[in-house]
């Protein structure tokens, strides 16, 4: 049985992402090309789980010390991160809604701390079931780009009005000619207003759950 990297549960010591819509999460991630210098891509497998054990996955997979606050951990749980990214990315998508923010320490380890004020927080929450609903919108308006059947991370740019102005994959949904109908149903996609203070850009990550559980597409 593999030895499991310890994360250090520490009492002094992440994303933007609203659960509303499950198949769906948004957050806020550090441009690939700012991310440090030489980082590379890694293959993960790390399912949706309490997020003590898929931190400690991820530590697992790339070597990297986790120091969090055992509270701050408690009660949640991650997102599946299925696919090859950078460490930087996998970290975010993993820690979607979970209210966290990454830190770096230097060398190979980070911190995860609590994020943003109460006010920041709620604002960023909305804004976050806003571009979703838009976004769903879009995909369930034909039946090849509905979710349910399909992974897929993308990382979107928005603009100063709230669209969508560029779009990068970061997976494929092993079909290019849907994977080119969900770049154009994602270009231009507007949720109608300003965003949040917030990093850019931000990953979008759609599960593959059926919209008859989630109940999405209804």
């Amino acid at each position: 049985m593999a030895r499991r990297r310890p994360i250090k549960l520490t009492k002094a010591f992440l994303v933007l992402c609203a659960l509303a819509l499950p198949p769906v999460m948004a957050l806020a991630a550090e441009n690939p090309a700012t991310a440090g210098a030489g980082e590379t891509v890694v293959h993960f497998d790390i399912p949706a789980q309490p997020l003590e054990d898929a931190l400690y996955a991820f530590g697992n997979v790339t070597g990297i010390s986790i120091f969090v606050d055992g509270s701050a951990v408690a009660g949640r749980r991650s997102t599946s991160v299925q696919g090859t990214f950078t460490t930087t990315q996998a970290l975010r998508i993993l820690l979607a809604g979970t209210g966290l923010d990454v830190r770096p320490m230097g060398g190979r380890a980070i911190t995860l701390s609590l994020s943003q004020s109460d006010s920041d927080a709620l604002a960023y929450r909305r804004y976050s079931a806003a571009l979703q609903n838009a976004a769903l919108r879009r995909l369930c308006s034909e039946a090849e780009t509905r979710p349910g059947s399909y992974r897929l991370a993308m990382e979107l740019w928005l603009d100063d009005i709230g669209r969508v102005q560029r779009i990068e994959l970061l997976s494929s949904t092993s079909d290019l000619a849907r994977d080119r109908r969900l770049r154009e149903l994602m270009e231009g996609l507007s949720v109608g207003k300003p965003p949040p203070m917030l990093p850019q850009p931000v990953i979008m990550v759609i599960l593959p759950r059926s919209p008859r559980e989630s109940g999405d597409c209804g």
